[in-house]
């Protein structure tokens, strides 16, 4: 009996320590880079209005003696705030895909932007800062068109 009774004191006694260093608040570093936390709830999930004309466009043309082809790629919104439709174009071939931005607590703003490759584009937004933030890279290389992630962002959420 003795050893359930030491057994019990010894597992009361480390939940009691745990719960004491335990702390809902964020501890404070003093470092620059620390998680953003974004209030839940702060951009509308639906646009009322989606505009018709591209939110974004990049286009380069595509050297034929004969075919007036290029490699293009454009972002429209649609009724879902963050989701925008992609529509690419490279010689004949036409796709249509979504592109999901992450809510980071405002409205995106989609870029496109010419990539270090011929025929690739880079489909990204701005910070707050204003700072281009990859996101995806469509490219056109051997007569194949391809769709990469490059780069994930994740947000999080405290609870009110």
């Amino acid at each position: 009996m003795l050893f359930l009774n030491m057994r019990s004191r010894l597992l009361f006694t480390t939940m009691l320590f745990l719960a004491a260093c335990h702390s809902d608040q964020p501890e404070d570093t003093g470092q620059s880079n620390q998680t953003v936390v974004i209030p839940k709830d702060t951009v509308p999930p639906v646009r009322t209005n989606p505009k018709t004309t591209p939110a974004a466009r990049f286009s380069e043309p595509i050297g034929d003696e004969l075919n007036d082809w290029k490699f293009a790629v454009e972002l429209y919104e649609t009724p879902k705030t963050f989701v925008y439709s992609l529509r690419i174009q490279a010689k004949e071939v036409r796709v249509n895909d979504s592109v999901s931005f992450p809510n980071l607590g405002y409205a995106p703003k989609p870029v496109l932007q010419k990539g270090n490759q011929p025929f690739t584009c880079l489909i990204g937004f701005l910070d707050k800062e204003g700072k281009f933030k990859e996101y995806k890279k469509v490219s056109f290389t051997d007569d194949q068109l391809r769709i990469k992630t490059t780069h994930t962002y994740y947000v999080g959420y405290t609870k009110p």
